[in-house]
This record gives C-alpha cells, structure tokens and sequence, in this order.
C-alpha cells in the first residue's frame, strides 16, 4: 500500500513538474511600441530595440519573427532562450516620402516550447514517437509598432486621390484636404497635373496655420484599365518645397445603349 501511494506520488509531483517546466515569452514594454508624434525621420525609418524575454520556466525557441508591411527587422541576437533570458531585435518602421498622420504595423513572433518542437521535427524527419509530454505547440505573439508623423504639410484622409467607380467618358471627382500643419503661413503655387487631371486650383494660394485646402480633381477617362496620374505642386515651406500627390483609380467600360442587344418580340 505504501509503495503504491509513493507512485502515485511519483506521477503526480512528475505531472507538476511538466506543467511548471513550461516557457513563456513576453515583449518587454509591452506589445505595442509608440514612437508619439516625431518629425518625418531624415532616413526614411524609425528605430528601435525590442526585447523579448522567456518568463516561463521552460527552454524557449524563436521560430519565426516575420514583419508585415512597412517594417523591416534584423535577426533576434538569440533564437534560444532559457528561463529569464533575453534576446534583442532592431526594428525599423518605414516612413514614406509623403506619408503623414498616424501609422500602425505589425510583426509576428511565432514561438514555442524547445524540446515539444525539436521532438516534432525528429518525428517529421525520421518517425520516431513524440514522448506523451512534450509541448509541440507554435504560440503567436504580436508586436505593434506605431508613430503619429508630423508634416509641416499634411495631405487627409489620404496621401493620393483615390478615384471609385471610373468610366469611359464619364467625369469622376476625387478630394484631399491639405492641412497647413505649422506655425507659418505656407503659400502653393505653379500648379502641374499629369494624364488628364483637372484640378480646382491655378494660381498662388496661401494656407494659414491650422488651416486646410480643399484640392478637388476631376478626371474624364478616354481608356479602360488601371489609372494614374499626379498633381504637383512649389510650396513656400523651406522643409517642403514640392507636393506630389498620386492619383489612382481603375476604368471600366461605359455601358451605351447603342452597344446593347435588343431581344426580338
């Protein structure tokens, strides 16, 4: 009866031990990284270090760290990590030419148990069994990265015109405002539009600070397929001397009655 009692001791304190030998990442700071409201950076991303910590108990392994769009990474300095260690990772936020406003991009962090996963692998590769308790579970985890970019010159809600519902010989308008986003009165002039753009502006135009313009542009499409096309503009602001805003749209065919079959009573 006492041995008996003893294995089961021993199963159970077996069992604790496999529940508590388990690893655990977290992103130290937090899963969202806010750079606040900065000034466009001069090379075109931001940066930062993102550490990752195993606060479990258990080996931890990095399967994959894969950023989405508009970030970029370099490799974590480990891919390994045992209980409390820490592995480090540069991220880099890209930052459009023209891209103002608030921006949120993402990377996945896939990861799991050590030997749960290295027992998985020997299984794909070779057959051999995976132990009753191993741990061969892919966990995700998600970093956020986010910046409010602050222009001196803001285009809302978009930075391009972005044209719906195009047709052949039909006018079609599309809007942007252009935020004065500084200090200082900021004047547009010398107006250009590119493949058949007509815009609401022509000469000298003058923003306060605070204030927005409305740019409205109008487009009559002679051909089907994707569409693109751009309004430029000089600007007075010394850190901002050209705006380019891109037009995108896609055209279909006007539905004619002359090109439509009658069906015969």
């Amino acid at each position: 009866m006492f041995s008996k009692i003893l294995s089961i001791a021993g199963v159970f304190l077996a069992c604790l031990s496999i529940t508590i030998a388990q690893p655990k990442l977290e992103i130290v700071g937090g899963e969202t990284f806010d750079w606040g409201k900065v000034k466009p950076p001069t090379s075109g991303h931001l940066e930062a270090t993102i550490k990752m910590k195993n606060v479990g108990t258990g080996k931890l392994k990095l399967v994959e760290v894969r950023p989405g769009c508009g970030c970029t990474k370099t490799d974590p300095d480990k891919m390994e990590m045992g209980p409390d260690e820490v592995s480090s990772m540069s991220v880099k936020l890209n930052i459009g030419p023209a891209q103002g406003g608030p921006i949120t991009k993402s990377v996945t962090i896939t990861w799991g148990d050590d030997a749960g996963l290295a027992a998985r692998d020997e299984f794909h590769k070779s057959g051999k069994a995976i132990p009753a308790d191993a741990d061969t579970t892919q966990h995700m985890a998600f970093l956020y990265l986010k910046a409010d970019i602050q222009r001196p010159i803001m285009v809302q809600p978009s930075i391009f015109f972005a044209f719906s519902d195009l047709k052949i010989g039909v006018a079609s308008t599309a809007k942007v405002e252009i935020l004065n986003n500084d200090d200082i009165p900021i004047t547009f002039s010398d107006w250009v539009t590119e493949n058949g753009l007509i815009i609401n502006q022509s000469g000298k135009v003058t923003v306060k600070p605070g204030e927005k313009m409305e740019l409205i542009a109008t487009l009559v499409p002679g051909q089907k397929g994707s569409y693109a096309g751009a309004v430029k503009c000089k600007t007075s602001h010394p850190d901002n001397p050209d705006l380019d805003i891109r037009a995108y749209g896609n055209v279909l065919e006007s539905q004619s009655p002359v090109f439509q079959t009658n069906t015969p009573k």
